[in-house]
């Protein structure tokens, strides 16, 4: 049995924990001998940090060697046309798809159409603040070539402009089944007109990564907590790609008050250490600190980068995470840890919804330090109770993460393979 996961960012450690849940599941579903190869943006790169795992250029992918202006400005935007077309005329044309694509995306659909069913990687990746249609051209492939595809726990939409709209109404039902990460993305396919039966609801891959949790520790006099920030331009009221000053003060007094309280306070999050990633939360970290916290005592930046089950050690050594990043907090509740999450997407509101602790999560545009300060103090002096909750959570989360990967056995078992147009293996 083969599978491609396409997709992957794994350059940013929440994808990757993504990723690393995805791979557990189906080794455990499918037995140890699966086949899987993954297509990741930045092959390279990622193939040097997690070598364990087959890493591949997808359609949009890298190109070493390619000179950079052809990958950006309008050479890289036609560059992007092209390869779309292609793949829009493979169901019609494959010849003249071929015929329009480089070797590395001729590879590529040697790679899809080699494969006995394709994962369309778990995240958050179809939603308005991008644009994703290049995103679905592997989905759009693979079906061209009857290849089964599966949509892994994804939160999306919503979607309100029709272009987007008609292209998910055109796509998603034609897939084998889409899994989604909480009722809001759900709805917001039925709204575009997707099957009920093609959609369902499960745990973010990441709790598959979920192993023994540790026995609760008493707080110590003196509390750690950590703080994951992250960029966000998309908020409301952000301009000219700047975070909304708010945010940043609102974290700022807030460790502010806390370490004056007597914490330790650590700003780590699960996106840093990897120069070769679009953004690094620790320099963002940096800069709160720089501008709005110099010279107070027990305030520190980590900016060591760490695996995924390393963030699940780390985190779990401090007593209360305060997590922009999802991730951040999906990783310490793993590790039993309880959080405060700041929801810049719905995202991360849903997910502590689904854990009965919706009282701990705030909007990213109406948070304030004095908010993060009472959530923060309530967690500590409730901390032996949440984590009883956690961890009954997190057993459940566990299974329910696996789900899909069994859904997807369920599925394929017996089911002949769909013959597409013939493609030519790769070229010469």
């Amino acid at each position: 049995m083969k599978v491609l996961i396409v997709n992957s960012h794994a350059l940013n450690g929440g994808d990757a924990a993504i990723l690393f849940g995805e791979v557990a599941a189906l080794r455990e579903t499918f037995g140890s001998d699966i086949e899987i190869e993954v297509t990741d943006a930045q092959h390279s790169a990622v193939g040097r940090l997690y070598p364990e795992l087959r890493f591949f250029p997808g359609f949009h992918s890298e190109r070493p060697g390619l000179p950079r202006w052809r990958s950006r400005g309008a050479a890289g935007s036609l560059s992007k046309r092209r390869t779309s077309l292609a793949v829009r005329l493979l169901g019609t044309a494959p010849p003249l798809a071929r015929m329009l694509m480089e070797r590395q995306e001729r590879d590529h659909l040697a790679r899809i159409a080699s494969s006995d069913f394709m994962v369309y990687t778990g995240g958050t990746t179809l939603v308005e603040h991008y644009s994703f249609q290049k995103q679905l051209d592997d989905v759009i492939a693979a079906q061209s070539l009857g290849v089964p595809v599966f949509l892994y726990t994804q939160s999306l939409g919503p979607f309100r402009r029709p272009k987007n709209r008609k292209l998910i109404a055109s796509v998603l039902p034609r897939c084998g089944r889409v899994f989604l990460r909480d009722e809001r993305s759900r709805q917001h396919l039925l709204e575009v007109g997707v099957p009920a039966d093609r959609l369902s609801v499960h745990a973010d891959a990441a709790f598959t990564l979920a192993g023994e949790l540790p026995t609760p520790k008493a707080v110590s006099a003196s509390a750690r907590v950590a703080i994951s920030v992250r960029a966000w331009s998309h908020a409301r009221g952000a301009q000219h790609g700047n975070e909304p000053e708010a945010y940043r003060r609102a974290i700022a007094d807030a460790a502010r008050t806390l370490a004056r309280d007597g914490a330790e306070v650590v700003f780590l999050s699960t996106c840093q250490g990897i120069p070769e990633y679009w953004t690094d939360d620790s320099a963002f970290a940096q800069g709160i600190v720089r501008e709005l916290l110099e010279g107070e005592p027990r305030i520190s930046v980590d900016t060591t980068f760490r695996r995924p089950t390393d963030l699940v050690k780390a985190f779990g050594s401090f007593d209360v995470v305060v997590a922009t990043r999802m991730h951040a907090a999906i990783l310490s509740l793993v590790a039993g840890t309880p959080v405060v999450g700041i929801a810049y997407e719905f995202k991360t509101r849903e997910m502590l919804r689904s854990f009965g602790h919706e009282e701990f999560a705030v909007d990213f545009e109406d948070v304030t330090a004095e908010w993060l300060v009472a959530r923060t103090r309530a967690v500590l002096e409730n901390r032996a109770a949440l984590q009883a909750r956690i961890a009954d959570h997190v057993r459940r989360f566990r299974a329910d993460a696996v789900a899909p990967a069994r859904t997807i056995r369920r599925m394929l078992e017996g089911r002949p393979r769909a013959v597409g147009p013939s493609v030519p293996n790769a070229s010469p």
